[in-house]
């Protein structure tokens, strides 16, 4: 596989791997710690950096990581390995949906490729840029106004109440 240059763990890797976590913890209803959100994506991209070091084929790198980043998400952030999956996924779909998008308008806009922005250097740094911008305002959005696609906290308190009050009832 490709060897990635090292700035690129700090300009590239380490910026979408805390982007991708965000995203996925803010959807099922769990607010971030920006410090073990850092910690999570500097680990992952370190972890990110060795892999792609490996003679594999393109794409099979994704699922090394992905095991390296739920036992992160549930280590560092102290989230049980089912909430770990679910938000490691649940980013990694968000993402991937919203780069493939950003990807046609930038290309449409632009005429710069994928394959040209990997290309160079200056532009594999650029390229991702409007992304990761479009991508923290929505992040931020949904913070602000509390927006998730499932609330993963309310459901265990919904299990809870409803455990306790079939309890009373016995």
């Amino acid at each position: 596989m490709e060897m990635m240059p090292t700035y690129l763990v700090f300009l590239h890797s380490m910026p979408e791997t805390a982007i991708l976590v965000s995203l996925g913890l803010v959807l099922i209803g769990i607010k971030p710690a920006l410090t073990r959100i850092l910690l999570v994506a500097f680990f992952t991209s370190l972890a990110s950096y060795f892999i792609r070091t490996l003679p594999l084929s393109p794409g099979i790198n994704v699922f090394l990581q992905l095991p390296i980043l739920i036992i992160l998400l549930a280590y560092i952030c102290r989230l049980p390995v089912t909430y770990a999956v679910i938000t490691s996924f649940v980013g990694l779909i968000s993402l991937g949906i919203t780069e493939t998008m950003l990807n046609f308008i930038i290309y449409a806009l632009t005429g710069i490729s994928i394959q040209q922005a990997l290309s160079n250097d200056l532009w594999r740094i650029l390229f991702p840029l409007p992304e990761f911008l479009i991508l923290v305002a929505i992040i931020l959005v949904l913070i602000r106004y509390d927006i998730t696609i499932f609330d993963i906290y309310g459901v265990l308190e919904t299990e809870r109440t409803i455990g306790n009050e079939d309890k009373q009832y016995k």
